[in-house]
């Protein structure tokens, strides 16, 4: 992710003069490299985990930690304003969450109005999802009659001027019309009622996630107190999301207020909560997985200069706070990684390893290059295909109703789900090809995708080789040998078998499973009329498709 930021307003807010060189030293080694310099402008590349980084204020908060500037976790003092929002009943499966914050003397002149814009884009395009998942909305504070109210509306009764327009437009007109509506409107707009954001005047701050209105959504230079909301479909995501925003109009001179948020079954959030978690770590860890012998003080060094708080504890452990805003800490080892920056990748000395090793192919990598090796020793031309697909083919033109993995935002049907098969492609890919020479003896070695609620990932990942033949006339004995040949030199001779199969996708009475020690391991058979029609593949085909165990061995 680009940041574009003012060398002479990055270098104001770290607080110490420094070179362009010192200054792209520095980000280098927090793992954020310098793309271009052009004048007072500089664009910084930033590792996509670290959202905390994504505008100037973020940017310069981690190098003044380094630099030892500012050390240790940074304080957000938060003050109870005593205002409140009312979360209104049948945002369930709509919109259920928010977060608010109240930021005051926050400094506004036109470059940091874009710079919070910026902001508030790329966290709403990257943490936010597009907008789906969370999504923020800045206001003039000073303007806004609390308490603020967040409930449903029918999209014909929602009427009020958008950002940077002049002119009422109701729910389903922001859809059409505006820029905004158009980008983001799928986001609510399969719901009978869509989230509206309003005051106590009756006066409308936004229609979350689309757009905020022209009246309390519009900021200025003249602005200096802000509120902050984030709204969205995860909790966790809406808060962490507010928290970022927040410290980063607080680095800015602001000084937070806390919002009261009031939920239809009475529960109550006091939000923005910038108390750090805890997470208590052993030194013997930590030097065992970084390689390095640092003592308890050494690592509380290190994380200081990260900004994480950190003490030793009495019995070899470290306790580390970590900042809220510090999205990118799922994991103990996401803080050792930090240790090892903070300690300075730089300052590690190669070593030798102890026990001497050569690095070998997976045995699963052997398998597949033995099946590409035998395949090709039989006459068969490799093709290797996207393992993205079209559920249409997978399913509909191959006549079957096998469960598919499909992607939660396609850009396009044609690549909508993870294959499940390799024969529907290799059909696919023969049909594309139909100028070409005949015979054509197509094979692919790949993995497929297979749901599976049992696995921790929920699905199985097969390895899987799959052939067709296409000729005018076409011998599935022939296929048969070509199978057998294959069966038998992955050392798999006496313990194959074949048995017959009812398939939509054969011909009835050509086809069969593949049994290894009456286990099915794969099928094959002449492809029946109906899927080549579907194809339009004007030639018979016969095909076959085999599991490969995931282990390399059978």
């Amino acid at each position: 992710m680009i940041v574009e930021c003012r060398i002479d307003d990055l270098v104001a807010l770290i607080g110490e003069k420094m070179s362009l060189n010192k200054l792209e030293e520095t980000l280098f080694l927090l793992k954020a490299e310098v793309e271009t310099v052009e004048g007072n402008v500089i664009e910084i590349e930033v590792n996509p985990d670290r959202q905390d980084m994504l505008s100037t204020e973020g940017i310069a908060r981690a190098v003044t930690s380094f630099l030892g500037i500012e050390t240790g976790l940074r304080k957000y003092p938060v003050k109870k304003s005593g205002k409140q929002i009312n979360v209104k009943s049948g945002l369930g499966r709509i919109r259920p969450f928010i977060s608010c914050s109240i930021v005051k003397g926050v400094r506004s002149d036109d470059e940091l109005i874009k710079e919070y814009m910026h902001l508030q884009e790329a966290l709403t395009t990257t943490h936010g999802r597009n907008r789906s998942k969370a999504s923020i909305g800045l206001y003039v504070c000073d303007d806004i009659d609390f308490p603020i109210a967040y409930g449903p509306k029918e999209p014909k009764k929602i009427k009020f001027v958008p950002l940077g327009d002049d002119v009422e437009m109701d729910g389903p007109t922001i859809l059409t019309d505006h820029e905004k509506g158009v980008q983001y409107g799928s986001i609510i707009k399969s719901h009978k009622k869509w989230p509206l954001l309003y005051d106590s005047s009756g006066l409308v701050l936004s229609l979350p996630p689309i757009i905020n209105s022209n009246d309390l959504g519009r900021i200025t230079t003249e602005t200096k107190n802000l509120f902050v909301e984030v709204t969205g479909t995860h909790l966790p995501t809406v808060d962490q999301t507010l928290n970022i925003m927040t410290a980063s109009l607080a680095d800015r001179g602001g000084r937070i207020e806390s919002v009261s948020v009031v939920y239809p079954d009475g529960s109550i959030d006091e939000t923005p909560d910038f108390a750090p978690e805890l997470m208590t770590m052993s030194i013997h860890k930590i030097n065992a997985m970084t390689g390095l012998g640092l003592s308890g003080s050494e690592i509380v060094a290190a994380l200081e200069k990260m900004g994480f708080g950190a003490r030793q504890l009495k019995t070899e452990k470290v306790q580390v706070q970590i900042p809220r805003y510090r999205v990118d800490i799922l994991h103990p080892v996401d803080v050792i990684e930090d240790i090892a920056i903070g300690y300075g990748f730089d300052r590690i000395e190669p070593a030798m390893p102890q026990t001497m090793t050569t690095g070998k192919a997976h045995p699963v990598t052997r398998l597949r290059n033995k099946v590409r090796d035998l395949m090709v020793g039989v006459g068969y031309q490799e093709v290797m295909n996207y393992i993205m697909s079209s559920p249409d083919l997978l399913r509909d033109k191959m006549l079957r109703s096998r469960p598919v993995v499909t992607t939660g935002n396609p850009k396009s049907r044609d690549y909508s789900v993870l294959r499940n098969s390799l024969l529907p492609v290799l059909l696919d890919f023969a049909a594309q090809n139909q100028h070409a020479d005949y015979p054509q003896k197509l094979f692919e070695v790949g993995d497929i995708a297979v749901p599976d609620e049992l696995m921790e990932t929920r699905i199985q990942q097969i390895p899987t080789v799959s052939g067709v033949v296409v000729d005018t006339s076409v011998n599935i004995t022939e296929l048969a040998t070509d199978i057998g040949f294959l069966l038998r030199n992955l050392g798999l001779d006496g313990v194959f078998s074949y048995s017959e199969r009812e398939d939509a996708t054969f011909i009835m009475g050509r086809a069969a499973d593949i049994l290894k020690s009456e286990e099915p391991i794969g099928m094959f058979g002449e492809i029946a009329p109906e899927v080549l029609t579907n194809l339009d593949l004007k030639m018979p085909v016969v095909a076959f498709e085999i599991y490969l165990p995931r282990t390399g061995e059978w």
